[in-house]
């Protein structure tokens, strides 16, 4: 007869035999600790461009917790919007396509058709708890909740005292309500799309949180003057505010027990919401800030220079997850570039991304677009502006219904303060540079010329290399079937909703009620 403790002993030894047996061989209806679909919490700032980072090491700038994943993770040097205006860069995100695969979803206030799924639909159809707090995939069409709310569920309740004109959505709070109700047996998804720094901002709040005014810098393609810088400030106190909900955020995940298991991607759907940035498809407008921790599977402190395309993230993504890739995304999977624990250019193919434009405000009579398309390669940027004889920025007589005229650059005191000093000798460069016309063709060195000033299109130097990347970029554009290389605009006909309705092809000011 066996003793109880010899019982004991024995059945320990059997369970401990079992648990090696079972978590080396899934089999057996266990899996190895390795082997748990990663969490994803992709954090979106509204708003950002590249260089705006403490990690980028620009002043009067502090962002301590996007600096964390980036010392902790890896930074992408060359990551792009496909489009520089927000409602259409998220719809690339979501879908993995370029915007001008997306019929209206490629416009600001259009609509993403349901046909084109999104990567958060997928993973919440392949077992994952999804959420989002802030702002998703807006602004769009309000009539059909699937045009605001592709992502998942929404997680806007708490609020909290916040300063003047920022959002009162705790996004922070919320994330941590979502982790507190999703199954505790599933991976999650979540999104955090802050309001900020989109406009407006509350005048002069940068220096009143202590920025030095005078060690702001400010981009070639602006005045440089205390106007400017304040403006800049006001913008940088608004990214501190995104970044302090992302180590809030952060903390969660630790205090949780998820942090090590959980993709963290900090980035922002377009550049900063100044003149000849957003909305433009030169550098301050879609190369943007990307960086990416994932616990210990990726090595701290790499630096990439493979070129990232936002149409990537959503491959990336649902690779990471273990779900398959549908056949009609556009964009390609950078998982084993990010996981390669490399520096510089890992992946030699990944030398190009492509950026276009077409509608962003209404705000050229009839509404019609100002249609853009690129390619970025290398150190070269080279645009096509297939209606040169268009105003860029929107009509100087044309009062948009958003934005007022010149309507395609957010109000703003810098841009006011272009407009009424545009005939002033001092002013009078930088005017041309955001508000007048266009040639069909630019080109531009991004290293040695960072802001994009010096327009080498008509330089007979460079006209071998035009001809290559024209033929680069069409070649892309054939490809991926855009209607403007076979000479259609669709894009002129499609609704534009504002305000929750959708707009007359819009009257005269003076003739609407």
């Amino acid at each position: 007869m066996i003793s109880s403790h010899k019982k004991t002993t024995t059945a320990s030894l059997s369970s401990l035999i079992l648990f090696f047996i079972t978590s080396m061989n899934p089999v057996f209806g266990f899996q190895q600790e390795t082997d748990k679909k990663p969490n994803i919490l992709f954090c979106i700032a509204d708003d950002q461009s590249f260089k705006h980072t403490s990690y980028q090491g620009t002043a009067e700038l502090y962002t301590p917790n996007i600096d964390r994943v980036a010392k902790n993770g890896v930074v992408f040097n060359n990551a792009y919007t496909n489009v520089s205006s927000c409602a259409p860069s998220r719809a690339a995100i979501l879908t993995g396509r370029n915007i001008w695969e997306l019929e209206e979803g490629g416009l600001l206030f259009g609509g993403l058709p349901k046909k084109y799924t999104t990567f958060s639909t997928l993973l919440s159809q392949n077992g994952y708890s999804t959420g989002h707090s802030g702002k998703g995939y807006m602004p769009a069409n309000k009539k059909e909740p699937y045009q605001t709310l592709p992502l998942a569920p929404e997680f806007n309740d708490i609020k909290m005292d916040a300063p003047k004109n920022m959002s009162n959505k705790d996004y922070a709070e919320n994330f941590k309500a979502f982790l507190s109700e999703k199954d505790d047996d599933k991976p999650f998804f979540f999104w955090y799309g802050s309001h900020e720094a989109h406009r407006a901002y509350h005048p002069g709040s940068g220096a009143r949180a202590g920025k030095d005014i005078s060690k702001i810098e400010v981009p070639g393609f602006l005045p440089n003057n205390d106007l400017v810088r304040n403006d800049i400030a006001d913008y940088y106190n608004e990214i501190e505010w995104f970044d302090s909900h992302l180590g809030r955020m952060i903390k969660a995940l630790e205090k949780a027990g998820e942090l090590d298991n959980t993709i963290i991607i900090v980035t922002a759907d377009n550049g900063m919401p100044f003149p000849r940035a957003k909305s433009t498809c030169y550098d301050y407008g879609t190369h943007m800030p990307l960086a990416i921790c994932w616990g210990n599977k990726i090595k701290g402190g790499n630096r990439i220079d493979d070129f990232i395309s936002f149409t990537d993230f959503a491959p990336t993504i649902l690779e990471a997850a273990g779900i398959a890739i549908p056949t009609d995304i556009t964009g390609n999977s950078f998982l084993d570039v990010l996981l390669s624990n490399k520096s510089g250019q890992v992946d030699p193919k990944r030398d190009r991304v492509f950026t276009a434009l077409e509608r962003h405000t209404y705000c050229r009579p009839g509404g019609m677009p100002y249609p853009i398309r690129t390619i970025r390669k290398g150190d070269w940027l080279y645009i096509v502006n297939f209606e040169p004889d268009r105003w860029p920025a929107g009509n100087p007589d044309f009062d948009s219904p958003h934005q007022g005229f010149y309507g395609d650059i957010d109000a703003s005191p810098s841009r006011e303060y272009l407009i009424a000093n545009k005939d002033q000798d001092s002013v009078k460069y930088y005017a041309g540079l955001s508000l007048e016309k266009r040639p069909e063709i630019e080109l531009y060195n991004v290293r040695e010329d960072p802001y994009q000033l010096h327009n080498l299109a008509k330089d007979e130097a460079y006209t071998n290399l035009c001809i290559e990347l024209k033929a680069d970029l069409f070649t892309y554009l054939k490809k991926t079937n855009d209607p403007r290389i076979h000479g259609k605009s669709p894009w002129d006909n499609y609704p534009y909703y504002f305000n929750g309705y959708e707009t007359e092809h819009l009257k005269p000011i003076e003739e609407r009620q």
